[in-house]
């Protein structure tokens, strides 16, 4: 029985080769919304979009339709498959626009969000710009307000002591959390242009909200919100959600993971890649594009095949829950041994700003 079911299966699965002929980039599981606008140029028969700002993304489009757009400036709507590979654009709609807006003037985001940007790289060193750094009272309020300085730092992937995953939930609790991902450092590790150092660094990938806009897990599952990867200090998150938000759940998680050391310097420099990215034009999105699968796709860098995240249930249609959802994150890490309970809970009688108070 078990035979005659795989025959068909096989004459079946042939069957639909020959009548649609296998397409690699049709097969492939595409997760993130993207608009973009540049001039199309098709170079050596790939379709290609050039932006204003200098990106230049290939284009997964029909070269019947690409010829039509080629030279003209337009306006695109489509995925690439996940943060790290954005390359490549799987257009779902393309529309001519005029020159002239393809300069999209900047648009004004919350104070405390800022995309980290690479300034210079080399010897295991990265100097980065827009590291959340300070925070304190704004004198003008009488309510609770945090205000941010921001720093240029230097980051040293040889001084990298540990990675740890950091988790605070938030109502619903049962479903929902933030995470983020950090690493411990010896003296020496994380240094600001003007010589002040932090025993840490931390990434929060958050949906980027844009002056008015107000945060919602129903809003982004939709494409209202962009994205925005920062870098910022345990001290600057840890006061700012424990003692500035208004939020009742006050509660900091930090989670060891277990990697040797070779793995955690490349995770460092893999997240310090990832974070100076430009990725505007993306979109932050409930499931498939959040703070938590993102960490789990930047694990798998590292990761042997045996212990890496599957990311899909159904390529393109159903993302694996224990990839994305916070709590179900914890569990399967857990499983997989990358980490253990968590190692301190930051609560605001019991509250740090340098991870090695946390041991």
């Amino acid at each position: 029985m078990h035979k005659t079911l795989r025959r068909v299966a096989s004459v079946f699965v042939l069957i639909l080769l020959t009548v649609f002929p296998f397409n690699p980039a049709a097969a492939r599981p595409f997760a993130v919304n993207y608009s973009l606008k540049g001039i199309v140029q098709v170079v050596e028969n790939v379709p290609c979009l050039y932006t204003a700002d200098g990106r230049v993304f290939r284009l997964l489009l029909d070269m019947k339709e690409a010829v039509k757009y080629n030279g003209k400036a337009v306006n695109i709507e489509g995925k690439v498959a996940q943060s790290d590979d954005i390359e490549n654009v799987k257009v779902k709609k393309i529309r001519i626009v005029e020159e002239e807006d393809l300069q999209e003037p900047e648009v004004a985001h919350e104070a405390y969000q800022r995309p980290a940007k690479l300034l210079s790289e080399a010897e295991g060193k990265a100097t980065v710009a827009n590291v959340r750094w300070d925070i304190h009272q704004d004198a003008q309020s009488e309510e609770p307000k945090a205000v941010h300085t921001w720093q240029d730092v230097t980051i040293d992937t040889r001084k990298v002591v540990k990675a740890c995953l950091m988790v605070k939930p938030f109502a619903p609790k049962f479903l929902a959390a933030h995470t983020l991902l950090g690493f411990s450092f010896e003296k020496g590790g994380v240094v600001t242009k003007d010589g002040r150092e932090s025993d840490n660094i931390f990434l929060t990938i958050e949906a980027y909200k844009k002056l008015g806009q107000t945060y919602g897990l129903l809003k982004t599952m939709k494409k209202n919100f962009d994205i925005v990867w920062i870098l910022t200090t345990l001290g600057n998150y840890a006061d700012l959600n424990v003692n500035y938000n208004k939020d009742t759940d006050k509660e900091i998680f930090i989670y060891p993971i277990n990697l040797t050391p070779e793995q955690t310097r490349a995770l460092l420099a893999e997240m310090i890649k990832q974070s100076c990215v430009n990725r505007k034009g993306e979109y932050y999105h409930t499931i498939r594009n959040n703070c938590t699968n993102n960490l789990m796709i930047l694990l798998n860098h590292v990761l042997p095949e045996n212990k890496k995240i599957k990311l899909w249930k159904i390529p393109s249609m159903i993302y694996n829950p224990k990839a994305t959802m916070p709590v179900s994150v914890v569990k399967m890490l857990k499983k997989k041994d990358l980490i253990g309970e968590a190692s301190f809970i930051i609560t605001k009688d019991n509250f740090i700003t340098d991870l090695k108070q946390a041991k």
